[in-house]
C-alpha cells in the first residue's frame, strides 16, 4: 500500500515535476521482465529515456526511438543512442531483438494496428514486448484535456479550450487517438505469433479481475499492461 500510495503522489506532481514519478514507473516495468542482461531491447516511444535507462541499468542494449526528437529533451533526456522513427515503419531488420517496451505510446498514432504488426515483426520469436496505454474512457484518457474527453475528441477539446485558454499538448485526433481495452485485445488475438501471458491495471495489477469484465474495464483499469510473448 505504501508503494502505490507514493505513486500516486508523484502523479499527483507529474506535470510540474514528471521525471521521479517516470523513473519509478520504469524501474517497476524493468524489474518485472525477464533476464536483460546482454538483451537487445527496443524503447519504442522512449521520449526523454526513463525505460531506456532502467533497462541499461538491468544489462540490457537499448535502441531508443521516438517519432519526435523534442521528445528527446524533455525531463531526465535525452536517452542517448536515440534514432528518430515512425513506430508504423520500423527501420528495424525483422526479427532482430528479444524485447520491446512500448509504455504509454500507442494511443499517440493513428493506426495503432499497424503499429502492432511492426513490434511483431522486429521480435524474435520466443522474445517478449511490454506494452501499455491509456484507455480511452479512464479518467485520464484525454490526457491533457481530460475529463473534458467524455463529450467527446472534438468536443471536449473545444471545452477544453474553451474553459481553460489553453493548448493542449496532445491534441486529440492529431497526436492523442481514442484506444479502447476490447478492440484492442481482439485485434491482438489476430496476430497469430502475438500471445498475452499477462493482462493487468498497470497502477493496481493485483485487481486484475477488472480486466474480464466488458465496459467496466473500459472505466476503472485506467492503464493496462500487458506482458506478451512472441511465438515462433
Amino acid at each position: 500500500m505504501g508503494e502505490r500510495l507514493t505513486t500516486l503522489r508523484l502523479f499527483l506532481h507529474e506535470q510540474e515535476d514528471p521525471e521521479p514519478f517516470h523513473t519509478r514507473l520504469a524501474d517497476s516495468v524493468a524489474s518485472s521482465l525477464p533476464d536483460l542482461r546482454d538483451a537487445r531491447v527496443i524503447d519504442l516511444g522512449c521520449g526523454p529515456g526513463h525505460y531506456a535507462r532502467a533497462l541499461r541499468r538491468r544489462g540490457a542494449w537499448v535502441q531508443p526511438i521516438d517519432l519526435d526528437m523534442v521528445e528527446f529533451a524533455l525531463p531526465g533526456g535525452p536517452p542517448g543512442g536515440e534514432l528518430v522513427a515512425n513506430g508504423m515503419a520500423l527501420p528495424v531488420r525483422t526479427a532482430s531483438v528479444d524485447g520491446l517496451v512500448c509504455s504509454n505510446m500507442i494511443e499517440h498514432t493513428p493506426d495503432p494496428v499497424q503499429v502492432l504488426s511492426e513490434i511483431e515483426r522486429v521480435v524474435r520469436p520466443e522474445g517478449w514486448i511490454w506494452l501499455s496505454w491509456t484507455n480511452w474512457f479512464s479518467p485520464w484518457g484525454g490526457h491533457d484535456i481530460s475529463p473534458f474527453h467524455y463529450l467527446g475528441p472534438r468536443r471536449g477539446l473545444r471545452a477544453y479550450r474553451r474553459v481553460t485558454g489553453k493548448e493542449p499538448k496532445n491534441v486529440p485526433m492529431e497526436s492523442l487517438f481514442p484506444l479502447h481495452i476490447g478492440p484492442m485485445l481482439r485485434e491482438i488475438r489476430r496476430h497469430p505469433r502475438l500471445r498475452v501471458v499477462r493482462a493487468e491495471p498497470r497502477y493496481y495489477p493485483s485487481q486484475r479481475w477488472i480486466l474480464q469484465i466488458p465496459g467496466v474495464r473500459e472505466i476503472f483499469t485506467w492503464n493496462i499492461a500487458l506482458f506478451m510473448e512472441r511465438c515462433a
